[in-house]
């Protein structure tokens, strides 16, 4: 989109997305825009231009613009920089690593040889 002039662009993403929500429902399906999220991608100078528009209208449906979404997994930010997926990966670990501990007793030989190798075991072992 252009930096200056954001309007042309937001009308056509508007007009897609209503497009497709038509296309959706004349086949028989369900566009829930409920459930869409609407991130800017771009250059910092890209994003600070943009930083006006707070929603946008998506098949019919007003969206806040957020900083960052998770998508199959994946949290992606407006720089398309990987440092808060790395931390939501890194959080969840930590959370769960300690429950190894507590199942280690229950697992046979093979299946303990087998998960020591995984990442974490070990710092599971020690708590």
């Amino acid at each position: 989109m252009d930096s200056i002039n954001a309007i042309p662009a937001i009308d056509r993403l508007v007009y897609c997305s209503t497009t497709v929500r038509l296309w959706f429902l004349k086949n028989g399906f369900q566009l829930n825009a409920d459930k869409s999220e609407v991130v800017f991608v771009g250059t910092p100078a890209l994003l600070w231009s943009a930083a006006i528009i707070t929603t946008v209208d998506v098949a019919g449906s007003t969206l806040p613009v957020a900083s960052k979404l998770k998508s199959i997994g994946v949290t992606i930010d407006s720089n398309l920089r990987f440092d808060c997926h790395a931390r939501n990966i890194a959080k969840a670990c930590n959370f769960h690593t300690p429950a190894l501990h507590h199942v280690h007793s229950l697992l046979t030989d093979d299946v303990a040889e087998t998960a020591s190798s995984l990442p974490g075991w070990t710092t599971a072992m020690c708590c």
